[in-house]
This record gives structure tokens, sequence and C-alpha cells, in this order.
């Protein structure tokens, strides 16, 4: 498991499409391939988690 804490936007397409803005986040790049992104508030749920297959891309 990867944890990232960085500033950053989230764009997802997929069955569903989602655009998260500019903002500090952490995300967990775990074993299995999925990816949890969580915001820096007081929210203890993932604002977005993407299960494999899937792509990651930094920019």
């Amino acid at each position: 498991m990867r944890l990232v804490i960085a500033r950053c936007s989230v764009d997802y397409a997929g069955r569903l499409s989602a655009h998260l803005p500019l903002a500090t986040r952490l995300l967990l790049l775990k074993a299995d391939g999925s990816v949890l992104v969580h915001s820096d508030s007081l929210s203890y749920k993932p604002l977005n988690w993407i299960s494999p297959p899937l792509g990651v891309y930094f920019t």
C-alpha cells in the first residue's frame, strides 16, 4: 500500500465520470490495484474509490 498526500485534482471516467477540483488529498494506492481518494476535512469516507483494472496518470 502506498499513501500519497498531495495537492491535486482528480478526474475519473468509467461507467460514471467525476471531477474533484484542486485540493489537498490523501491517495491510497492499494496492492490489489484499487485507489481511494480522501479529502483533508472531517469526513472518514473516501470521496472517490476506483476498483481495478484502472489507469493512474500523474501530470
